[in-house]
């Protein structure tokens, strides 16, 4: 559960778990040739515990560095998008950003359900010559299901095209994915976006 959504953890971790460690590196990088056949449930041998502390110590190591640059990362982010807050309701824009080759075999493999669901439809979304999303109003989940199995095209309200003076408008940046609902005006959603890019990095 924890590695399905994304939370914690990996394969390789979910592997050592329950199946073997496998093979070690030393400190210079170089394979150990006696690979480690116990995993951490049913525990090691001394030997086997030494020959994997290599790894775990250069692991650490190499966090404790990584995190200054990611660090570093995450506050030239938040320098940059500091001022991207959301100040209006509606800028009043008509431009948008087209979503294409939509279809359900690319929504296995690409977040295109992500990408439409919560947004602000700039046009009228219509399937099988029936408007389903009215120009201005947010794509429900439902609707964003419909949109994808039907394949249909859509033009979204965007940061990227709002036109208001300052910061942006809640209508252009549609969903707060933290509370499921419209963003609030106040929400200074620009410094959020540059930690959700560098807080993987740490």
């Amino acid at each position: 559960m924890m590695m399905g959504s994304g939370a914690r953890g990996n394969i390789q971790q979910i592997r050592q778990l329950a199946g073997m460690r496998g093979l070690m590196a030393d400190p210079t990088g170089r394979i150990i040739d006696l690979p480690i056949m116990a995993n951490f449930t049913e525990g090691l041998t001394v030997l086997e515990y030494f020959i994997s502390t290599h790894g775990t110590r250069k692991g650490l190591a190499d966090t404790a560095l990584r995190t200054a640059d990611s660090g570093y990362l995450t506050r030239r982010l938040v320098d940059v998008a500091q001022d991207v807050i959301v100040r209006i309701e509606d800028c009043g824009t008509t431009n948008g950003i087209w979503v294409r080759d939509i279809s359900p075999e690319r929504a296995k493999t690409e977040p295109i359900y992500e990408k439409i669901a919560g947004r602000v439809a700039a046009e009228d979304v219509s399937v099988d010559g029936k408007v389903l999303v009215p120009s201005g109003t947010s794509i429900s989940d439902e609707n964003a299901r419909k949109i994808i199995a039907a394949s249909v095209p859509v033009k979204m309200r965007s940061v990227l095209v709002c036109e208001a003076r300052e910061g942006v408008c809640r209508t252009c940046y549609g969903r707060n994915l933290a509370t499921g609902k419209v963003v609030e005006i106040g929400e200074a959603v620009g410094v959020i976006a540059a930690q959700s890019i560098g807080e993987p990095g740490t």
